[in-house]
């Protein structure tokens, strides 16, 4: 790690986590005039005429070795299909705020990946940051959200839960593949992999009805989810993984409760309260935990 450019790496780290941070927000103003699935499915869609035209400038190009051509299928598949189908499938029937705290499970999820991959538990001080981490999620939740909120479902829960598995396992192999043929390669090749997938999904199962009936701002948002979580965030995401290592960087994702949870007095008029105030505090002394495990 001593080669490694720190000040890259927590930039394009943090500016991910962000923009994953603010996802569920837009995700839930998608799926107020669009399913959840279509939602999902119009993530790569959408994205996918600009990574065509950034692979064809820049010269993208993917070896054609089983195991390259492996990591971007499952790259594609698990990070940009199976996650965000799932993910706003589950945002239909739960909470922005809930999904939010969902996405937290992630950190855990990617350390528990890696200790099977590479045959070896991480250290204490990533059990220890994720514990301490995971309290400040608790936290949130019981503050924001508390035990009984109206839209709240465990169904929906559960496909979030679900959708940042496949995800994490995405992301995963994208940066195996991003740390020999570099970020933008690997993400945009994903993309046009998930959309080849979800083309026909959009076409049989949304139909030119259901899109038809998408407001300026359900697309608006749609974009946004395209543009910049499926395109930047990923690009962003892949390289500081394979720059910094899954378990380290991949325990960041604890930060995305805060800020999808802390739009809400920005966005919503809520209050900034002690409880929120104290939730952040205790999660970002978990990442700071984790950030000493040697990865």
């Amino acid at each position: 790690m001593s080669e490694i450019n720190y000040t890259r790496l927590y930039t394009f780290a943090l500016l991910a986590v962000f923009i994953y941070g603010v996802t569920p927000v837009f995700t839930k103003v998608a799926t107020l005039t669009a399913d959840g699935i279509t939602v999902g499915a119009l993530r790569a869609v959408v994205a996918a005429p600009i990574a065509a035209f950034v692979i064809v400038i820049a010269g993208c190009r993917i070896p054609l070795r089983k195991d390259a051509l492996i990591l971007v299928f499952v790259s594609g598949t698990g990070g940009l299909v199976l996650f965000p189908v799932f993910f706003s499938w589950g945002v239909q029937f739960t909470t922005a705020g809930h999904a939010a705290a969902g996405t937290a499970a992630g950190a855990v999820m990617a350390g528990a990946i890696m200790a099977v991959l590479n045959r070896r538990l991480p250290g204490w001080p990533w059990w220890i940051g994720v514990l301490v981490g995971s309290l400040g999620v608790l936290l949130l939740i019981w503050e924001a959200l508390g035990l009984a909120v109206a839209g709240v479902s465990w169904q929906g829960d559960a496909l979030v839960f679900v959708g940042m598995g496949l995800g994490v396992v995405g992301y995963v192999a994208g940066a195996r593949l991003t740390a020999e043929l570099g970020a933008l390669t690997v993400t945009m090749w994903s993309v046009l992999v998930a959309a080849a997938f979800l083309l026909p999904l959009v076409t049989l199962h949304s139909g030119m009805r259901s899109l038809a009936a998408i407001d300026a701002e359900g697309w608006l948002a749609i974009c946004s989810l395209a543009w910049g979580t499926t395109i930047l965030a990923y690009l962003l995401w892949n390289q500081a993984l394979a720059d910094g290592g899954v378990a380290r960087i991949g325990a960041l994702q604890l930060l995305q409760p805060v800020i999808g949870i802390g739009l809400a007095p920005v966005i919503l008029g809520e209050p900034l309260t002690p409880a929120l105030i104290a939730a952040t505090a205790v999660i970002l002394a978990g990442v700071v935990l984790v950030q000493r495990e040697r990865v």
